[in-house]
């Protein structure tokens, strides 16, 4: 994207409107971010799901919760490792994204770059980020 600068003439290239207009358009990139940093692994209560990330996202721009950074998730005896898992609002989909290894409970071990995981993972996932407060619903 590219942000005129020098639409007022002034000797300098930067007039004080266009300075707001790019510091306005940065906080709000700012404002639509909520970002919760978890290091150590937590157990959602009430479930057999345990999480560990370096951070929790919730971007309000492209609708999503996302939990990024080395992301652990340990579910009925399965092991997920992946560098993103999102969960899209729109579509209500859970996604891993990025070095994906999944560990089923008999030890069988598959990899990938993309893993589209199924609904209960995805509402045990959905509850445990409503319990941090973050807003998962439409």
């Amino acid at each position: 994207m590219e942000i005129p600068v020098a639409q007022c003439g002034m000797s300098l290239g930067v007039c004080a409107v266009c300075l707001h207009r790019l510091l306005a358009v940065i906080m709000l990139c700012l404002l639509s971010t909520r970002v919760v940093h978890l290091p150590t692994p937590v157990l959602a209560q009430g479930s057999m799901l345990e999480i560990s990330m370096e951070e929790l996202v919730e971007d309000s721009w492209s609708n999503r919760v996302v939990a990024r950074g080395n992301v652990e998730i340990r579910y009925y005896g399965e092991i997920l490792l992946a560098d993103e898992v999102a969960y899209d609002r729109s579509t209500r989909k859970l996604t891993a994204d990025g070095n994906v290894s999944l560990t089923e409970a008999d030890g069988k071990v598959s990899r990938t770059d993309h893993l589209l995981l199924n609904d209960d993972l995805r509402d045990a996932f959905v509850n445990y980020v409503r319990r941090q407060r973050m807003r998962v619903d439409r």
